[in-house]
């Protein structure tokens, strides 16, 4: 078991401690689990904090882990994946595994989304792939994906990643920072951006 906090007035009173309470909750694998192996990390494999009927256990029940609430200040993590539309998921997944090789995570409730989708794994985040129709525009996007919207990702070494994108006729661009890093778009013109970097987790 671990424990999470909640707001002062949701608890009993025999849990509270002023502007900081927490309470113990039992904790299932997390996205980030794959790569982390410490005793509790409050998320389910959808990333979702489950609250258990302990929070009106007895005071004396066991916790492993304490997290504080602060009042005012929201504890950000990460990021957890990034969505992704996409038109074909066929098509997409030839590119997001075929080229980039990345890889499936089968976690994904397919029985409860209502459109064909993916989750791939990017390090301990992911990316998730949808296929939905998409509002944006797909002509006329700046051709350098850095005057764009787009989002990074950290990979070791920029120069595998160029070889496979030269071998499979993907255009890229490179950072005009100076950084080692490239930008290009996938088949529905999503930008990435990959820049070396170390491991952060």
């Amino acid at each position: 078991m671990a424990s999470i906090p909640v707001l002062p007035r949701l608890m009993p009173a025999r849990y509270r401690s002023g502007r900081a309470v927490t309470v113990p909750v039992v904790c299932a694998k997390s996205f980030f689990g794959r790569f982390n192996n410490g005793p509790s990390v409050p998320y389910n494999k959808y990333g979702i904090r489950q609250v258990s009927s302990l929070l009106t256990a007895s005071a004396g029940a066991t916790i492993v882990a304490q997290r504080q609430y602060v009042a005012g200040k929201v504890d950000f993590k990460g990021v957890h994946h990034v969505a992704l539309l996409c038109q074909n998921l066929e098509r997409s997944l030839e590119f997001y595994q075929g080229i980039l090789g990345l890889e499936i995570n089968p976690e994904r409730p397919h029985n409860k989304l209502p459109y064909r989708g993916a989750w791939l794994w990017i390090g301990p985040e992911m990316i998730h792939l949808m296929e939905l129709p998409n509002p944006d525009p797909l002509a006329g996007r700046p051709e350098h994906g850095g005057r764009d919207r787009h989002f990074c990702l950290g990979v070791a070494a920029v120069e595998p990643l160029v070889e496979k994108l030269e071998a499979a006729g993907v255009p890229y661009t490179k950072s005009m920072s100076g950084r080692p890093a490239v930008f290009f778009r996938d088949p529905d013109m999503n930008c990435l951006e990959c820049v070396e970097m170390d491991s952060w987790r």
